[in-house]
């Protein structure tokens, strides 16, 4: 029986919970995995890399392998990348003339998906992690309780004129903004490539709206992706989203939606998906409801 519930999504704490693997890996070969599906660049390939994103698969492996913090936390983020890359077939920080095509995750293959993970990312790491950790300096967006100037995030809120009046213009706009690791994805390839990259992968992993269509790619990126100011929690926690019982909901949210890392903010899809059951509306809605918000304290 194929699965078709696309709004689901796997816990955070996976890697030493051999029950969720194996869910995991359930919904994973109950997807339709047709010849179009398997293709590089599906929309369910990006599903699953995203599944794989949302866990500590890959931080498992490198918490055995490197007991500093910093390095731990690079290192997962550099793996992540590679393993994001080896499932949708698509090169997003790489170069694709250097890979190795064999080596990229088959659908079709008979084998556990998350024991596919997790044995790519131990020799990915210690194969580069010479290179990776040459640095001394850990980059500040790395660090998950890092405060502080950021010019990726700086980058994004440049482009935000506030007081443009953009919603009064625009009322029906609608937009997704993406919390943890999917967020700093997209930061860094709006701001090491350009922001059509970034509105790109959204429009592949089916979290664009189509509202946002009237506006360039810039004014797009910026919506998504600039930071709420520090001291606007009491401004999101004020908002209205149409949704019974959502005050935990947004306490969780806005932090994810500022310049401190927050990659991992405990309790967060849990609450979506109760809020979302609880007003009977899917979780993507629930999402875009939140993002709008941000967006519209953004422009104020």
């Amino acid at each position: 029986m194929k699965d078709t519930d696309e709004n689901w999504k796997p816990g955070l704490r996976i890697s030493r919970d051999e029950t969720a693997r194996a869910e995991l890996d359930r919904h994973v070969k109950g997807i339709d995995w047709t010849d179009r599906a398997v293709e590089f660049g599906s929309p369910e390939r990006y599903r699953v890399a995203l599944w794989m994103q949302a866990t500590d698969l890959v931080y498992g492996e490198m918490r055995r392998l490197y007991p500093i913090k910093e390095q731990r936390i690079m290192m997962t983020r550099w793996v992540e990348e590679r393993v994001f890359e080896k499932i949708t077939g698509i090169p997003m920080v790489s170069n694709s003339k250097q890979w190795n095509w064999n080596g990229l995750w088959n659908p079709l293959e008979p084998t556990s998906f998350c024991g596919w993970v997790r044995r790519v990312s131990i020799p990915l790491a210690q194969w580069n992690a010479k290179r990776v950790l040459k640095s001394k300096t850990i980059p500040a967006s790395l660090l998950e309780e890092e405060d502080g100037d950021n010019p990726t995030f700086e980058k994004a809120a440049a482009r935000l004129d506030k007081g443009t009046g953009i919603f009064d213009q625009w009322p029906d706009l609608k937009v997704p903004r993406p919390a943890g690791q999917l967020r700093d994805r997209l930061l860094d390839m709006a701001t090491n490539g350009t922001d059509v990259d970034a509105i790109r992968m959204m429009r592949r992993i089916g979290l664009w709206d189509p509202s946002l269509d009237v506006l360039e790619p810039g004014m797009q990126a910026a919506l998504m992706l600039a930071p709420l100011p520090a001291d606007s929690e009491t401004d999101m926690l004020d908002a209205d989203l149409g949704l019974e019982d959502s005050l935990e909901l947004k306490r969780l949210y806005w932090p994810t939606q500022t310049s401190r890392r927050r990659v991992w903010q405990p309790g967060l899809r849990r609450e979506l998906t109760r809020v979302s059951r609880l007003n009977h509306v899917i979780e993507y809605e629930t999402i875009l409801r939140l993002g709008t918000a941000a967006a519209r304290i953004l422009t104020r």
